[in-house]
């Protein structure tokens, strides 16, 4: 069963694997343990519903855009100047990364996190030295932070959990130093690492993180509160809690009804799983409708 994650403040998107089909039977429900979704960013959506052809179109633009910010960061010689380059160059390579991965090709991702990753920490080295650009120095982190959830992510992709780990917890780190630990953009990192719990099988932390993420979002009624109440859910039925994990999923499914519509993916996909909530609790000796065991999935980023 997936779990949904989040990137950096920027868009939301899921990566889908196979959906395996089929009755499910008592306890087959909670005994699933496929990885997680994660969330990429608070902001635009990006949905399991890609267009892999404009996809292609927006990444060979962005390669244009980059390759001239490139010359232009190369070219110049005055630090302040240059150091502002570097962030924008940076934040240009993150958002390439991202749509590498969103494309499946998370070893490319990573490569130009890493290089966005380089840039913004020579500019906060650069910040740092002088107190005039204190506003400028958080922008930076911020971005940062960004961009150690989007490695965390991808990392996760190409099964190195440890280090996906580092990564989302230098950016909660960060993102708690920047906003303060109460700040509904805090609950993107501890989305993210409810969802690498939640792969590991650490469903009692992992649920841990999701109902930290949603007391930050309280009042709320947006696909990141869905997602999150999914992924909830998702873990109370892996504890064995049927009554709760259907009651977050059915949360989830009412606020993704209303902020996504009724026939969104996402909203199918909570709408299918708690379908195969409901088959788990039928009575012994009844196959209860079928439902959909999701694979993989990215909210959140990169997304990638």
């Amino acid at each position: 069963m997936a779990v949904a994650s989040l990137r950096g403040a920027g868009g939301l998107a899921w990566r889908l694997g196979g959906v395996a089909r089929g009755p499910l039977k008592r306890r087959a429900f909670a005994a699933a343990a496929n990885p997680s979704n994660r969330y990429i960013n608070l902001g635009k959506f990006e949905t399991m519903g890609l267009d892999l052809g404009r996809a292609a179109t927006g990444l060979a633009y962005l390669q244009e855009t980059l390759e001239v910010q490139q010359k232009e960061y190369e070219a110049e010689t005055l630090p302040f100047r240059k150091s502002a380059i570097g962030v924008s160059l940076a934040k240009s390579l993150h958002e390439v990364g991202r749509q590498n991965h969103q494309l499946g090709d998370a070893e490319t991702a990573i490569g130009q996190y890493q290089n966005a990753l380089q840039l913004l920490s020579e500019a906060i080295d650069f910040r740092e030295k002088d107190a005039k650009l204190t506003k400028a120095l958080i922008h930076t982190r911020f971005v940062k932070s960004e961009v150690c959830s989007s490695l965390g992510v991808a990392y996760f992709d190409l099964g190195q959990p440890e280090t996906a780990l580092a990564h989302h917890q230098e950016a909660l780190q960060l993102r708690k130093d920047l906003v303060g630990r109460d700040h509904p953009s805090v609950a993107e990192c501890l989305n993210n690492l409810g969802s690498l719990h939640y792969a590991r099988g650490a469903f009692e932390k992992a649920a841990e993180n999701f109902e930290e993420a949603l007391e930050l979002l309280p009042s709320q009624e947006t696909p990141y509160v869905a997602l999150a109440l999914y992924n909830l859910g998702l873990c109370r039925a892996h504890q064995g809690q049927p009554a709760a994990a259907g009651s977050a999923l059915k949360r989830a499914l009412k606020i993704a009804e209303r902020s996504l519509g009724p026939s969104h993916p996402q909203t199918d996909l909570i709408r299918s799983t708690l379908r195969g909530a409901d088959a788990q609790k039928a009575p012994p000796g009844d196959v209860g409708p079928a439902g959909s065991v999701p694979e993989t999935g990215e909210v959140g980023g990169s997304k990638p």
